[in-house]
């Protein structure tokens, strides 16, 4: 099940006509998905502090019929932040010793590892995959903790004699590790940073270059959903402890087990090449005269 993008792509439609207010109540749905897409007329309005002409203004520029409507279009949307927030549980509710604080946190990792299972698409996991082999070169951009996923994914794919390059944080570099990417490059984002103006600049580089963007994110950020060609969702876990990073780099590894299973004998021939290498010229040991 991949990510319903009507919502995002509705939103980007009309962002320039919208009101000061109508980005007030905007503002508002992005900060609390999973409040507001449950919320009646009167609640939204109150809550978000607008009026109920400017929430039925709203939903009509984005071409919903009604509210019930639009209401069904943000949870669609944000579906799968409003099902890990249900399942979530308070850290420390009832946590007082070190063991239980590693039963709960091992708790909380295998239950989002398990929920990341049902809503992964498996159609869009394998679409990466392809896309991976078949790029000239594979560019990843991870700010903040997404790098950790990033750089593992980046180390591992030159094991199948692939083209990554890991693009820095560095801003002031960003301009030379971008300037290679060309059409038929992929340029693969990783997405924990909420509003992150730099990946939209790094990701409108890359599509004016003609380059392929993945996005791989938690927060669903509309502007980047729509500067994505494809967007898979990988939530890090549940609100207690959302800064576990076990589901992304689980992911990692599953999108570099996906490579090998596409790729089939064109991969384990490359591995079995790089395995020699190693060997011929004792890459893996440090030896001493």
């Amino acid at each position: 099940m991949g990510i319903d993008t009507e919502w995002a792509q509705r939103v980007g439609q009309v962002r320039g006509g919208l009101t000061k207010t109508e980005e007030t109540l905007l503002s508002f749905i992005s900060a609390a998905p999973h409040i507001s897409a449950f919320m009646s007329l009167k609640q939204l309005c109150e809550s978000s502090g607008v009026s109920k002409p400017v929430v039925i203004e709203f939903y009509r520029k984005l071409g919903y019929a009604d509210f019930k409507e639009f209401r069904e279009g943000l949870q669609g949307f944000y579906s799968q932040h409003i099902d890990s927030y249900r399942a979530s549980t308070t850290a420390f509710r009832n946590i007082t010793t070190i063991d239980e604080l590693i039963a709960a946190s091992v708790d909380v990792d295998v239950r989002s590892l398990q929920r990341m299972a049902g809503y992964l698409s498996r159609e869009q996991l394998g679409q990466a995959a392809r896309r991976i082999l078949d790029a000239p070169n594979t560019y990843l951009f991870a700010p903040g903790t997404g790098f950790y996923p990033a750089h593992y994914l980046c180390e591992r794919l030159r094991r199948y004699h692939l083209r990554a390059h890991l693009i820095g944080s560095d801003i002031q570099h960003l301009a030379e590790e971008l300037f290679p990417i060309r059409e038929g490059d992929l340029l693969l984002v990783f997405e924990y940073v909420p509003e992150s103006d730099i990946c939209l600049r790094v990701m409108d580089r890359a599509s004016d270059a003609g380059a392929h963007i993945i996005l791989v994110t938690e927060p669903v950020d509309v502007p980047l959903v729509n500067r994505a060609d494809s967007v898979i969702v990988v939530n890090r876990g549940e609100l207690g402890f959302k800064n576990s990073m076990a589901v992304p780099m689980s992911f990692a590894n599953l999108m570099l087990l996906t490579i090998e299973l596409v790729g089939g004998k064109r991969i384990a021939d490359d591995l079995k090449t790089l395995e020699e290498t190693r060997e011929r010229y004792a890459l893996s040991r440090l030896e001493t005269s």
